[in-house]
């Protein structure tokens, strides 16, 4: 018999190592992940799990948080629900899925307006599973970097390369083990980044700062930072796992008052020697864009000697008409801002 259930609190060291012991585990699976979510204030985290009765073992679930949006007086209205690198399942695991997203989908319709898969492996054996369970598949593309045996250098593109050169020469430093101040002064080059250009949500402060505080206690990453002068010009946030995975999960550079210094250059450039220099087997940049939709940051990336992959993502809509309304809204802040 099988028991299908959403868990609000973080579960114990036997989801770990269920995620572990996967093939498709990640760090977006994990506990350390859930703590991360569940000190900040834009996220609220969940597992969804499915268990054999009755001993209770793990056979198949995910981690999901729901997210508000930050727009004045409706943003708490209007949220999200995140999967990133799930669902973990069994072998012929159909009848576990089956049952995980009923689940999972009668809790989440209450509480977001949509859901979304982000895909971290193909899953194009499992399309019709999906369809079937009101997931509609969406390409959408990536790169990753395989570390293992091969010479990082050789990888990035001579432009590259050669940015990289010119921006330690002229005086830009790599910051290793910055203070939670100096991280504080990235985030508002990233938040910047965001008001100005990508127009999408970026999570408060408090998930950020979090992030760093859970890393002197947590198997959880780390940041790497540009300075010039004192001054912190970039810098990449590195969630990690196992010896497998570097993520790229935020960058930014103040290119625009620094550009003869590369600032977003080096810090990819920090995050692909770490993980290189620390064993890791691969460096996953987490998302470039859609297919045939020009797109400057995938062209930033295809420099960096990574395989271009397209495992798209999955939605769900649970509200089509309070969906589409905010898709509106978003459009129309793009255009007039």
């Amino acid at each position: 018999m099988i028991q299908f259930k959403i868990i609000k609190y973080r579960l114990d060291k036997n989801w770990d190592n269920f995620v572990q012991q996967h093939a498709r585990g990640n760090i977006f699976q994990s506990n350390q992940i859930f703590e991360l979510y569940n000190r900040t204030s834009d996220f609220t985290p969940y597992y969804c799990v499915a268990t054999s009765e009755p001993n209770g073992k793990i056979i198949g679930g995910f981690l999901f948080v729901i997210q508000k949006t930050p727009v004045p007086v409706v943003g708490k209205w209007l949220r999200r629900s995140l999967i990133i690198g799930g669902p973990l399942l069994p072998q012929k695991g159909a009848k576990v899925f089956q049952g995980l997203m009923q689940t999972y989908s009668s809790f989440a319709k209450k509480r977001s307006i949509y859901s979304e898969i982000r895909n971290l492996h193909s899953w194009s054996h499992f399309v019709d599973e999906f369809r079937e369970s009101g997931f509609k598949y969406t390409p959408h593309l990536n790169y990753f970097v395989p570390l293992k045996n091969e010479d990082l250098v050789p990888k990035l593109s001579k432009s590259k390369v050669r940015q990289v050169k010119k921006g330690l020469e002229r005086g830009a430093e790599i910051i290793e083990n910055p203070s939670l101040e100096q991280v504080e002064d990235f985030y508002q080059i990233l938040k910047n980044l965001y008001n100005k250009r990508i127009k999408k949500p970026l999570p408060s402060w408090s998930f950020f700062k979090s992030f760093y505080e859970l890393q002197q206690t947590e198997t959880i990453g780390n940041y790497k930072l540009v300075s010039y002068n004192t001054k912190i010009i970039g810098g990449i946030m590195l969630p990690v796992y196992n010896d497998k995975t570097v993520y790229e999960w935020y960058v930014a550079g103040n290119d625009h008052d620094y550009k003869e210094l590369y600032p977003s250059v080096l810090a990819t450039w920090a995050g692909l020697k770490f993980a290189k220099e620390n064993g890791f087997s691969s460096f996953d940049f987490m998302g470039a864009g859609f297919p045939n939709i020009p797109y400057g940051v995938r062209d930033f990336k295809s420099k960096f000697g990574g395989q271009l992959v397209n495992y798209g993502r999955f939605r769900k809509i649970h509200f089509k008409s309070v969906y589409y309304l905010a898709q509106g809204i978003y459009s129309l802040i793009k255009k007039i801002s």
